[in-house]
């Protein structure tokens, strides 16, 4: 039903265009024609063809006529103009419209019937395979409006395709306005000839007409109830009552026809529907993070209220047996209890540490200091700072020399301590553990490796999300914040550098990450 509405939209004015008065040139085509077909209509008679020859001469004339020229005139005129030509230069007297033969008069009739018929059919096939090319092009424009807008990615980006396909379609330049932080921007200009740089739709009067449009959510300009003398017509590019931006499309005194303005509204609607999707999409996106944030908010209270008040508990109570029951213990025992003490503090130290690094990472105020550092140096500090429990394992540094680094000490030695930490924590007693340091592709890297039992497969999509800690049948492992892993990733991410877990052989994991190079070379 639209459709069929829209045709007859175009019928219209076509018919319009076709009734209209023709140019000289359509004019002088004419004439042209016609002499050509009077000259051929001459030279049949010097070599004796029929009358019917010499008629069908001037209706494939009349056809031409209707193919060459805009409009009905020139066919219709040309029907005519071809009776009149046969009857003064091809019959019986010539150079007179008087006539000997008896039949001729009706010959005339049928001569010029027929020529109006052709003329006319001809004219409407013409007609008709404008309508459908300009349909087809319509709706190819309509087509890319839609994949362009799907593929644009920002506000700005949606509005530079509408306009750009507006100019196409309607051959117009384009004035074009978008909200930014609740505010209408100044205005662009789309211009149909690139090399044009006028200002005219952009000056004051303009850019007031098209705050109004924002303000009221209502259309205005030329061919509407407000603002009638404005240069251009104004529509609201909006979804309810939110607007999105202004479109102007310069018009003058000459308005859209149905076809025309139906087509702007489709496009205009397009482009709002395009930029409300975006506006879901982002919406989505910041309730997600802010979902997640808050996912992380209270996984941080549970871990921190039930992991810490363990170690609280365990410090509390071996303090209160030595103040209470101190003179009752022997030496062994009470050495023990010293032991279990200092390693609940030195844990709880190590959580406080990655709880403020991890929160200064989020935040953006955690200030790197990056030196120069020889690689050998730093993995032997970071082993002074792990924990007691290392005397039960194996391990081993197999570093290169002279290799130097590009860090933040204090950090990077942190992100090894962890991993160490967690080789201690996740293998027996009696493991080995081994911490390499070698040149590789214009870069440091750094493996800490185990032979443990490794970590399963289902486990590390997972193994370096915040709170994550996984499986394990090592004693005490649960003990753990899960903050580890996640913290080296991003200290790793922010020297420009990737942390990865690959399976070691024939069993255990290892972490790799790599590291800048520093530019100072080391002379031996």
């Amino acid at each position: 039903m639209e459709e069929n509405e829209r045709r007859e939209g175009v019928l219209k004015q076509h018919f319009a265009l076709y009734a209209k008065k023709p140019s000289m040139k359509d004019c002088f085509v004419t004439v042209f024609i016609f002499m050509i077909c009077t000259i051929i209509g001459l030279l049949f008679q010097k070599l004796h063809f029929t009358d019917t020859n010499i008629v069908t001469i001037y209706i494939l004339g009349v056809l031409i006529t209707s193919i060459l020229t805009d409009g009905y005139l020139c066919s219709i005129a040309g029907s005519f103009l071809s009776v009149v030509l046969f009857c003064f230069f091809l019959t019986e007297p010539r150079m007179s419209f008087q006539t000997y033969a008896v039949g001729y008069p009706v010959t005339f009739a049928i001569m010029l019937v027929c020529s109006v018929l052709a003329g006319t059919l001809s004219a409407k096939l013409k007609m008709h395979a404008r309508i459908y090319s300009q349909l087809a092009f319509r709706t190819q424009v309509l087509f890319d409006t839609d994949r362009l807008l799907q593929k644009a990615r920002s506000s700005k980006e949606m509005l530079r395709v509408t306009c750009t396909q507006l100019v196409r379609l309607l051959n117009r330049d384009i004035v074009a306005y978008i909200v930014e932080e609740g505010k209408l921007s100044q205005g662009q200009v789309f211009y149909k000839n690139k090399e044009e740089t006028d200002q005219q739709f952009l000056i004051p009067e303009e850019q007031k007409i098209a705050r109004w449009v924002y303000e009221n959510n209502k259309r205005a300009g030329v061919g509407t109830n407000y603002f009638k003398n404005a240069k251009c017509l104004y529509l609201a590019i909006r979804i309810g009552d939110h607007v999105y931006g202004v479109i102007g499309i310069p018009a003058n005194k000459d308005v859209f026809d149905s076809v025309e303005y139906s087509i702007l509204l489709s496009v205009v609607n397009e482009c709002a529907l395009a930029m409300e999707n975006l506006r879901n999409a982002i919406e989505k996106e910041k309730n997600a993070v802010l979902a997640k944030n808050e996912q992380l908010r209270a996984d941080l209270l549970r871990a921190i209220s039930h992991d810490l008040r363990t170690p609280l508990c365990s410090i509390s109570g071996n303090a209160d047996m030595l103040l209470n029951n101190g003179a009752c213990l022997d030496s062994k025992t009470k050495q023990q209890i010293y032991v279990d003490i200092y390693d609940d503090s030195e844990w709880l130290i190590g959580v406080v540490e990655n709880l403020l690094s991890i929160t200064r990472l989020n935040d953006g105020r955690l200030k790197f200091k990056f030196t120069d550092q020889l690689l050998d140096e730093v993995i032997a500090e970071s082993l002074r700072h792990i924990s007691r429990k290392h005397d039960e394992y194996t391990i081993v540094t197999k570093c290169e020399e002279l290799i130097l680094v590009r860090m933040d000490v204090r950090l990077i030695i942190q992100v090894l301590v962890n991993l160490i930490d967690n080789a201690i924590k996740y293998t027996p007693k009696g493991s080995k553990i081994c911490i390499r340091g070698m040149k590789c592709n214009g870069k440091a890297q750094i493996c800490v490796e185990d032979n443990g039992p490794g970590i399963a497969d289902e486990m590390k999509p997972y193994i370096f999300e915040m709170f994550y800690t996984g499986k394990s049948t090592i004693a005490d492992s649960q003990r753990s914040l899960g903050l580890g892993l996640s913290l080296c990733q991003s200290i790793i991410e922010a020297h420009d550098g990737r942390l990865l877990l690959t399976d070691n052989t024939p069993r255990g994991c290892i972490f790799t990450f790599t590291l800048p190079l520093s530019e100072v070379t080391l002379n031996e």
